[in-house]
């Protein structure tokens, strides 16, 4: 179970996230709240969940809580799959620059 910080400081990070993004606190009962912030940091540590909801936040056209509590692990999934497609064109890249040199 994540230290009750840890809960309040992710949902306080989404919040501060949504604020920004739509000039509005969201509606978010954190006493609800708090249980499915509190699976996500036992099962990826708070730091990365911070970087999965700021992931989620620059690639979600309508970002919410609820979503990001529920899929999480898709989200995640994502944004691995991102990582090795920009880690693979880089490769090939290479290779053809090296190929067009010789």
């Amino acid at each position: 179970m994540a230290d009750r910080k840890e809960r309040f400081a992710l949902l306080s990070r989404y919040s501060r996230l949504h604020a920004t993004r739509y000039e509005a606190k969201p509606q978010l009962n954190l006493n609800v709240e708090q249980w499915a912030a509190d699976a996500l940091v036992d099962s990826y540590g708070l730091q990365e969940c911070y970087d999965l909801l700021q992931y989620y936040f620059d690639v979600a056209q309508s970002p919410n809580w609820k979503y990001f509590a529920n899929y999480a692990h898709d989200i995640l999934d994502r944004r691995q799959q991102y990582k090795q497609d920009l880690l693979e064109r880089k490769q090939r890249r290479e290779l053809a620059k090296k190929w067009l040199s010789e």
